[in-house]
């Protein structure tokens, strides 16, 4: 196929027939942090609002006559994933019109689903939203689909992060097409790499106004992991400073605000991404700008989101090291998850070797923390092999590491904890306070990743969500 396409071409292709098989769904949600106290003269400490509502409005085209409405398809084209974008009130990620009145027209024949009042007082509680706001199971190549999140914060301006929760993807077997192509790679969901998405904050009229709005732009895979985690940090239409607080990041002002968050399967694919599946929600989380830095609540958002097989989230509880020189937290630690029912792991829920622990350790700057690889006897874990029970035990031949979020720190590829020649025990040394988040690449990682060695069955985001943080105070 050419770099671009005209959608008169659109029936032929069509004709190819399904090539790919999704469920996208992108459901909404909210939560916000609030603290603030203002001193007045009679010493009475009196707190403010902060709330959110939220709206939604969804646009999808499979390029049906009745789409084209009062639009002439010559003058629509849809980009290579290559192609640099320009913003304007011509184009959408994935798609140029001739006019801005074409781009509207499209955009009111392609609504299949609004929800929500975005306004204070009286707006919707996120809650309350209909869902999911994006179902497809049919996906075609040239298929294009854009939501525009509306939201209002009530009283206060907000720090505003864009974030994507229990976000699962599976390869569902393999069609004979499929098998056969050869960009088909066994364990590897394709559809992640194949669909292309971008957000942005919108000023209401559903297109991307500047370079200074634009967010992001990459693979699906790419874009979900940017959100996973803490998500993305989106920057208001205020600073920090002006809505009252210390941070780095811009703060939305009280009022009413919109994000898009577009995708599209470019026509240069075909039988690899059939039977795939990808399924995953956005949601946003806002804390108040007043004396605030915007980072209240990065722990528990990093430690507890995106994590759909973690059956025993984090319980607030930090472990008080401080005074102490060294300090040990178990790597490869027992705990609750949900893990499919695949041999030798059985029905969910399990015990399983899946924990930090302590999960969240407070210390001391000049403190050395060591991840000490856990390692089982035969009473605590079941044979990797169960014909060779003498052989080596599962729950000691699992590989871990850790990786600082930041980067700051890291033990290097994943290894077992059966003791070797090279001990997989990591040590590091704090000498900043701060927070420090980290992970196990192949069980926590913010991103989508392959999933564990011997576990071919499907990838998952952050899977039994393996992380941990260290909390350093002078």
């Amino acid at each position: 196929m050419p770099q671009e396409f005209t959608l008169s071409r659109r029936k032929a292709l069509a004709a190819l027939g399904t090539v790919g098989v999704a469920s996208a769904g992108a459901g909404v949600g909210t939560s916000a942090f609030f603290s603030d106290q203002e001193s007045f003269t009679n010493n009475s400490l009196v707190a403010g609002t902060l709330d959110m509502k939220a709206a939604y409005s969804v646009h999808y085209s499979d390029w049906s006559a009745d789409e084209l409405t009062d639009i002439d398809e010559d003058a629509v084209t849809m980009t290579d994933p290559g192609t640099e974008f320009d913003p304007g009130p011509r184009a959408l990620p994935g798609i140029e019109f001739a006019t801005e009145s074409d781009l509207q027209q499209f955009l009111a024949n392609t609504l299949v689903n609004a929800d929500g009042d975005a306004s204070c007082p009286d707006g919707t509680d996120a809650d309350d939203l209909q869902r999911p706001v994006v179902e497809l199971d049919d996906v075609k190549p040239g298929d294009h689909g854009e939501v525009t999140f509306d939201f209002a914060l009530c009283d206060n301006p907000g720090y505003v992060w864009l974030q994507v929760a229990d976000a699962t993807a599976s390869e569902n077997g393999y069609t004979e097409p499929e098998a056969d192509d050869p960009d088909e790679e066994e364990g590897v969901v394709e559809l992640l790499d194949a669909v292309r998405a971008a957000y942005w904050i919108d000023d209401g009229d559903n297109y991307v106004d500047g370079d200074e709005t634009f967010g992001s732009r990459g693979s699906l895979r790419e874009i979900l992991g940017e959100l996973s985690g803490l998500g993305a940090a989106l920057d208001g239409d205020i600073s920090a400073e002006e809505g009252g607080g210390t941070g780095e990041q811009g703060c939305f002002s009280a009022g009413e605000h919109s994000v898009g968050f577009v995708w599209w399967l470019p026509v240069d694919h075909a039988n690899e991404i059939q039977s795939d599946s990808v399924r995953f929600s956005l949601t946003f989380y806002t804390e108040q700008c007043r004396h605030n830095d915007g980072t209240g609540d990065r722990l528990s958002a990093f430690v507890n989101d995106d994590a759909p097989l973690n059956d025993q989230p984090w319980d607030g509880v930090v472990a008080d090291r401080t005074g102490q020189t060294d300090v040990v937290v178990a790597n490869n630690a027992l705990t609750q998850v949900n893990f499919p029912n695949v041999p030798p792991f059985g029905p969910p829920p399990q015990t399983l070797p899946f924990g930090f622990t302590p999960r969240v350790v407070r210390v001391s700057t000049g403190t050395t923390v060591r991840w000490e690889w856990k390692t089982y006897d035969d009473t605590e874990s079941p044979p990797a092999d169960p014909e060779d029970p003498d052989g080596p035990l599962l729950f000691n031949i699992i590989p871990h590491n850790v990786v600082a979020l930041d980067g700051s720190f890291g033990s290097g590829p994943p290894e077992p904890a059966e003791p070797t020649e090279t001990a997989p025990d990591f040590s590091h040394t704090f000498t900043d306070p701060g927070l420090y988040l980290y992970f196990c690449e192949p069980h926590g990682g913010p991103h989508f990743h392959h999933s564990s060695p011997g576990v071919p069955f499907q990838e998952v985001i952050n899977e039994t969500g393996m992380r941990g943080a260290v909390i350093v105070e002078d």
